[in-house]
């Protein structure tokens, strides 16, 4: 019997597992790829805009497209920390850093809130606010939180219109009921004095 050449078979292995990674690596890059094609599906036609978040130098990077939904001027900025939430509306903050920490923590998978941001009108702009922290140090500290900004101010005004429409039909069928019950309660002591009439008129008739 012959006896295996190992000299031979070891380069053909090495050779094997090289191909290996070379197909699992393209795999991979392909997945990426339709990852993106299909995120550039599902935003096609929306506002949005995209930002980066350094968190270890705390500057937030937003998109062109980030600043034109607020009015702004369609060119990339980079925010320190505090001017960008002065961006945000005071009642939002809190919301978008507690939304933050929960993520940072684990207890969420990625964060998305609802915020007000200041137009460059002077407005307050609804905006949805969503991502998650896509890098790390060697520690586990968050290094990198990157995400999208979607424009909701027309939904917000939507949502806002139907409730004052329902506060309307509820305040109206309210004051109907109410009429109804003051109308009920008036017929009522209409008949009690048209029953005390009609007793007295009796009597009046009896007597005589």
């Amino acid at each position: 019997m012959n006896k295996l050449n190992w000299n031979k078979i070891i380069p053909i292995k090495s050779s094997l597992n090289r191909v290996a990674k070379i197909f699992k690596m393209t795999s991979i890059e392909k997945e990426l790829e339709e990852s993106k094609s299909f995120l550039s599906i599902a935003l096609n036609g929306t506002e949005h805009g995209e930002w980066n978040w350094n968190m270890f130098t705390n500057e937030i990077d937003l998109s062109p497209e980030a600043l034109a939904i607020l009015g702004y001027e369609k060119k990339r900025k980079v925010f320190d920390q505090d001017s960008f939430l002065e961006l945000i509306h005071h009642n939002d903050r809190i919301s978008l850093l507690h939304g933050l920490e929960n993520h940072k923590i684990g207890a969420t998978n990625y964060v998305s809130v609802d915020i007000r941001m200041k137009s460059a009108y002077g407005h307050w702009n609804w905006i949805n606010f969503r991502g998650k922290i896509v890098e790390y140090d060697e520690t586990g500290a968050p290094l990198r939180f990157t995400g999208i900004n979607y424009d909701i101010n027309e939904q917000k005004q939507y949502d806002n219109d139907v409730q004052e429409l329902q506060q309307k039909v509820i305040k109206s069928q309210e004051k109907k009921i109410k009429e109804k019950k003051n109308n009920s309660y008036a017929n009522t002591d209409l008949d009690r004095y048209s029953k005390f009439r009609m007793n007295g008129l009796r009597n009046i008739l009896k007597y005589d």
